[in-house]
């Protein structure tokens, strides 16, 4: 995975992350922006930070010898939502790849309330964005959510605090998330 933040973000189209974001978690040592936005990018996902009043919910899930998969909630105003699934054929630990799939899964009102429950479960709101675990091989989960203007993102080298939740949303896409790490 190191190897690859020397790539930079050649071909990113659109910034993704808030600079204030990536400014905080440099100083910390960590915050693979350019590498993440390389993802984004080639799974033509759009930037979360300008989603204006929507309320939306991303997972970028990148194991490091496994397709590296996206997972985005959209909650409507009747309170259903949409989830789109992005898998390529790429690796985690190398190139992105190109796109294999490109799904959407509608999810009900309950469906979607219960989501949004667990998420607030996990205080996501109040994570800190990155954590100081790191490791070679494994998986990096980054939750991204916006909700009435306001932009947060979390970073963790395993899932940890915010695996249950990812997974549990995950599974209604229903892809193959095998092996899960």
């Amino acid at each position: 995975m190191f190897v690859l933040l020397a790539c930079g973000s050649a071909g990113a189209k659109e910034p993704y992350f808030p600079a204030d974001i990536i400014d905080e978690n440099a100083q910390r040592g960590w915050f693979p922006s350019s590498l993440y936005s390389r993802y984004l990018t080639a799974m033509n996902e759009p930037s979360l930070i300008d989603a204006g009043e929507a309320e939306v919910y991303r997972i970028l899930w990148l194991r490091t010898f496994h397709s590296p998969m996206v997972f985005r909630l959209t909650v409507k105003s009747d309170g259903t939502a949409d989830l789109v699934t992005k898998k390529t054929n790429g690796l985690g630990a190398g190139e992105p790849g190109r796109l294999v799939v490109d799904a959407v899964t509608n999810i009900t009102n309950q469906d979607t309330e219960t989501f949004l429950s667990g998420l607030e479960r996990t205080n996501f709101w109040n994570l800190t964005t990155a954590e100081e675990r790191r490791g070679f091989d494994g998986a990096y989960w980054l939750v991204e959510g916006v909700k009435g203007k306001k932009y947060h993102v979390v970073e963790r080298w395993g899932g940890g605090d915010i695996m249950d939740w990812a997974l549990s949303l995950m599974r209604k896409s229903g892809e193959d998330l095998r092996p899960i790490y």
